[in-house]
């Protein structure tokens, strides 16, 4: 469809500045050149030209003589705001507001236009069990007329929390009792609550680095300073959290799986993050999102499996198993926190939906949320082996870090490269990846993209791939270029 050149000028424009404020173009972050921007889009050279200067104009770019267009360190606006009707557009966010709306809670702002090719960290739509959950539902409503006049129960369903608590002990070797485990919307919820419940502002929290960037939001939006901890090949440096920040009130970790490159830690670690809790009286959040998923190794067990001084919170999710718009996940608490987490449950939403909570537990109680998952671990290796294999053959820009566990992959890019433009180029190619630098709360120690392969099927695995190394090499085309 023709476009004036004006109306690709603005969508230009759009596209740079939503980069530009969600983070996908980070501060001090170089443009690719305007031919090979203008290239990629398909659009004249002058429409991009006429784009940056519009950036410029407003504050989002700076222009180096002879050395090209970057990302402003002093953004005119911290983050996309909508148009306010006039009688508000006075009105400003308290201070706390406006530092809780400068918070990131994902890599990149998602977007319907890029689609799921190798979106990192999403199931599969296709494989959801629509029929089956579909008569769950029905048999649901056909009872379930009386509760439909009351607010659902802030902890959660009996009958769902003790589905949960056989799930765990079946799946994790977690023996949980139903009344210690609160039903939440997703980890997110759970982190949130856990994090409003035992931290006051100015606390010290160990965040791993790099690390889970919603779960890191969750500790900010709290209040928290969070110390950045490396997190490598066996996870969180628990030395390190000890050497940094040895009177920290939480650590938030993800044992089984770091998110993103994937370390699990190692049972000393492991005893030895317990044993600090225990010393330094902190409390520990465990990330077990997506346990359920280990390509290398025998799953590894819970950190929570350890505990016999009650300073861990266990928190787990369906999103990963099932679908992340159900919003359905849980924490297991220890039981002189309960009454605290549900009395902030009620305060926060009253309770999450009782229909899906009541399909889920109808759902488990018929035994199918387990062949399910057996049927989705089992297409997800082959989906995984797909995009490694295709990478190999066709990739050579970057270099795939084949995360043990997990529905995401990282594609190390070499240390000169432009990780900014290729997030973009390959966002263009309708490749919907996400920076590695996104998830650094300190110093990045490597560079690199996070894309997932779980929505994306064996059959688009070499088109992804050769997608991914024309995205690539027009950046470094373009990088070379603008060097001579």
């Amino acid at each position: 469809m023709f476009l004036p050149d004006q109306t690709r000028q603005n969508a230009v424009f759009e596209r740079l500045r939503q980069g530009i404020l969600t983070g996908t173009l980070p501060s001090g972050a170089r443009l690719p050149p305007t031919r090979a921007l203008a290239t990629e889009l398909g659009v004249a050279r002058q429409t991009v030209v006429l784009a940056y200067e519009r950036l410029s104009a407003e504050g989002y770019v700076r222009a180096r003589t002879g050395s090209g267009t970057y990302v402003a360190t002093d953004l005119p606006d911290a983050a996309p705001a909508p148009t306010l009707p006039p009688q508000t557009a006075a009105q400003a966010l308290s201070a706390r507001g406006a530092r809780l709306a400068t918070i990131p809670a994902s890599a990149v702002a998602r977007d319907s236009g890029t689609g799921m090719l190798l979106a990192g960290g999403l199931p599969a739509p296709d494989l959801f069990p629509a029929q089956a959950w579909g008569r769950c539902t029905a048999k649901v409503l056909h009872s379930f007329s009386g509760e439909l006049a009351s607010y659902p129960p802030p902890q959660g369903l009996r009958v769902l929390r003790e589905q949960i608590a056989a799930h765990l002990a079946a799946t994790r070797g977690l023996v949980a009792d139903p009344s210690c485990i609160v039903v939440t919307a997703g980890t997110q919820q759970a982190l949130r609550t856990a994090a409003d419940l035992l931290l006051d502002p100015g606390d010290a929290v160990w965040a791993e680095d790099p690390g889970y960037i919603a779960g890191r939001g969750a500790l900010l939006a709290a209040g928290a300073v969070p110390v950045h901890i490396p997190s490598g090949a066996e996870g969180l440096d628990v030395a390190a959290g000890i050497r940094l920040a040895p009177h920290a009130r939480l650590t938030l970790v993800a044992p089984s799986h770091a998110t993103p490159l994937g370390g699990a830690l190692p049972i000393g670690q492991r005893l030895a993050l317990l044993d600090w809790a225990g010393r330094a009286n902190a409390w520990v959040l465990e990330d077990d999102c997506d346990s359920e998923f280990r390509w290398e190794g025998r799953p590894l067990p819970p950190l929570a499996t350890l505990d016999s001084a009650g300073r861990v919170i266990y928190c787990g999710t369906f999103s990963k198993t099932l679908a992340p718009a159900l919003r359905l996940g849980f924490a297991v608490v220890p039981a002189p926190l309960v009454s605290a987490f549900v009395r902030l449950r009620t305060l926060t939403d009253r309770g999450t939906d009782a229909i899906s909570q009541a399909t889920l537990a109808e759902f488990m109680r018929q035994g199918l949320l387990a062949p399910h998952i057996r049927r989705m671990r089992t297409e997800y290796g082959r989906r995984r082996v797909a995009i490694l294999t295709a990478m190999q053959k066709h990739v050579h820009a970057a270099a795939a870090l084949a995360v043990p566990g997990g529905l995401h992959m990282v594609a190390r890019l070499p240390d000169d490269a432009d990780e900014p433009a290729s997030v973009l180029a390959c966002r263009t190619a309708g490749l919907a990846v996400a920076p590695l630098r996104a998830y650094y709360g300190g110093q990045p120690t490597m560079k690199g993209l996070v894309m997932g392969f779980a929505a994306t099927p064996v059959a688009m695995a070499a088109d992804c791939a050769k997608r991914l190394e024309a995205a690539l090499q027009s950046v470094q085309r373009a990088s070379s270029t603008s060097i001579a």
